[in-house]
């Protein structure tokens, strides 16, 4: 259950940061950044889809169509002409991923993953470990964030942008 009350301290920590942040903030790439503020929610909500779906194979993914947005290797410069998530659809999907991660997996951590991951040379192979992973996974993605939201509260032309809209 440790597992899980981390995750759960993670999944706030990440909804007081974007809460933080503008939404019209949430779709601006600085320079010398890979991704977006939109890109690393989503992509913190569609990895933990992707790697819990492998630990319990019974664990149903949602939103399947973001995969394709938000998995790793992808961008925001790949989205031209694609309809992406709202910051609201996205804050909304991550809010009910946590209530069904916690749901699905309160008597579940003790079991082997249905599928082993290799991440790096470490091996995933039960349902604690791949909880354990999303939740280190999405701490590196909330740091990513907030230190976006950092910059952006720091450069006077993105805060020019933030007052004209």
């Amino acid at each position: 259950m440790e597992a899980l009350r981390l995750f759960k301290y993670s999944r706030i920590s990440t909804f007081i940061v974007l809460n933080k942040i503008d939404k019209v903030l949430w779709d601006v790439q600085p320079e010398g950044y890979p991704n977006t503020i939109r890109w690393n929610a989503g992509h913190v909500y569609i990895t933990a889809e992707d790697f819990l779906h492998d630990a319990d194979c019974n664990y149903t993914v949602t939103k399947p169509e973001w995969l394709k947005l938000f998995i790793d290797g992808t961008s925001p410069m790949d989205w031209r002409n694609k309809e992406v998530p709202s910051s609201e659809e996205i804050m909304l999907a991550l809010k009910e991923q946590e209530e069904r991660i916690n749901i699905h997996f309160q008597d579940k951590l003790k079991q082997q993953a249905s599928i082993a991951r290799d991440v790096n040379g470490m091996l995933l192979e039960t349902v604690d470990s791949s909880v354990q992973f999303v939740t280190w996974h999405e701490g590196i993605h909330l740091g990513f964030m907030n230190g976006l939201n950092k910059l952006f509260q720091s450069d006077s032309s993105i805060q020019e942008l933030v007052r004209s809209r």
